[in-house]
């Protein structure tokens, strides 16, 4: 409580202080991999060295992270980063710098890690609407993740077969996708994994669902489609992935995906899995006869 001769112009010049005091407070979240157990990461008052390095302040076991890949520091009341000289580069928001004030919410890609940047008074629900993210989100593409179909699938399976409604579900993975990592590298995967989702992404309407099932392997749900509907819309992105090579780093990079496609019409006998492998073994047909095709 304030004493009653307390003078409002001070009280509004401690309240801005302390505003100030905790708007200059930094921290990092580790959003890929996924290390919910980590917790957040204080970022100190000196400069923080991120590397491979075990005198680093965050030390990354990352064979694509330099020895001392790229400093945090505050200057003033704002929180800078500068490369290091680093061997992949540092990365925010998916653009590679050399030196850049970061905003509450920046994502920092070193190597194979990306960390989450937050600031502010609000920290700690930044902090856990970020970790309620990474439980429903992979943190690689920014898509949902293989938790969050399969609770989707469990409940749009239940309505389909509630009132007998149409449900298809299409399921695709990255042809020789083993070949571009030993080719190109994994960062340059990496970058062939964003870029491909961020098509896909583009012919999601807002009642589907798509999603990151496991490595280079991905599923679209498509409630109230048609089998003939989700046979077109996988057509649909497997030409938005083929059409147009993905140039990480510059170098094109020929990419297709091969699609397999499964509907049901509200069938009682059918449970999540068997649905899930059907549209496997048709994802496996196309494969088999050649890839870069639809099977349904």
């Amino acid at each position: 409580m304030e004493p009653d001769n307390a003078d409002p112009n001070q009280t509004k010049l401690l309240s801005s202080f302390l505003l100030r005091m905790g708007e200059q407070r930094g921290y990092l979240v580790r959003i890929y991999p996924v290390n919910i157990g980590e917790g957040i990461i204080n970022l100190p008052s000196e400069a923080m060295i991120l590397g491979r390095e075990m005198d680093c302040g965050l030390v990354l076991a990352d064979h694509d992270v330099s020895r001392h890949h790229a400093a945090i520091e505050l200057h003033g009341m704002d929180y800078t980063i500068s490369d290091l000289g680093s061997t992949n580069g540092t990365l925010i928001n998916d653009k590679e710098i050399d030196h850049a004030v970061l905003d509450s919410g920046d994502l920092i890609r070193v190597g194979k890690t990306i960390l989450k940047f937050l600031r502010g008074d609000d920290v700690e629900k930044q902090y856990h609407e970020t970790v309620y993210s990474m439980m429903i989100h992979d943190g690689l593409t920014g898509i949902a993740n293989k938790r969050f179909f399969e609770e989707a699938l469990q409940r749009e399976l239940t309505r389909s077969q509630r009132h007998a409604r149409p449900l298809s579900l299409v399921l695709f993975d990255i042809d020789r996708f083993k070949d571009i990592n030993d080719t190109y590298g994994h960062l340059s995967g990496d970058v062939v994994l964003r870029e491909l989702c961020s098509r896909v992404r583009n012919a999601i309407r807002k009642d589907e669902v798509f999603a990151r099932y496991g490595g280079e392997e991905f599923v679209v749900l498509l409630p109230e489609a048609s089998l003939e509907q989700a046979r077109q819309f996988a057509e649909r992105i497997r030409l938005l992935v083929s059409t147009e090579p993905i140039t990480p780093a510059g170098t094109p990079i020929h990419v297709t995906i091969s699609l397999g496609v499964a509907h049901t019409m509200g069938e009682k006998d059918i449970n999540p899995d068997d649905f899930f492998e059907r549209a496997d073994r048709k994802m496996y047909e196309a494969k088999s006869s050649g890839r870069n095709r639809v099977v349904s």
